[in-house]
């Protein structure tokens, strides 16, 4: 699987909202958002393996010395409506559960091969 093909599908795993060409011109409408987060410490954390899974550390930094999870919290905070917002909480939420269901861990506690593997199954799912 591609990097390009995998930050797509996090996307939709977690329960994102496509976010077209609109947002990026017009900026995000703060009038329109509900402040609902932060997101814990732990989410950041499970934002992070996420996205280090899809983008690792090589002989350039990966996902999480580049803080993917708190980008994604202040764009999850700023620029998704109510309902993505709480969209992106239950993907985050569904990670978790089919990691216990499937290894009886919590994601950030699986092997790199149990990481890749269950984010491959969900893309196929997706």
């Amino acid at each position: 699987m591609e990097r390009r093909d995998l930050l797509k599908w996090i996307g939709m795993v977690t329960g994102t909202a496509v976010i077209g060409g609109e947002l990026f011109l017009t900026g995000c409408k703060a009038e329109t958002k509900t402040p609902t987060l932060p997101f814990t410490p732990d989410e950041i954390i499970l934002l992070d393996e996420i996205a280090e899974t899809i983008i690792p550390k090589t002989n350039t930094p990966g996902a999480k010395d580049a803080e993917v999870g708190k980008f994604m919290e202040i764009m999850v905070k700023d620029c998704y409506d109510k309902m993505d917002q709480e969209n992106f909480m239950e993907g985050m939420s569904d990670i978790q559960k089919q990691s216990k269901d499937k290894y009886n861990k919590e994601f950030n506690l699986l092997t790199a091969d149990q990481r890749k593997e269950l984010l491959t199954a969900l893309d196929a799912v997706a």
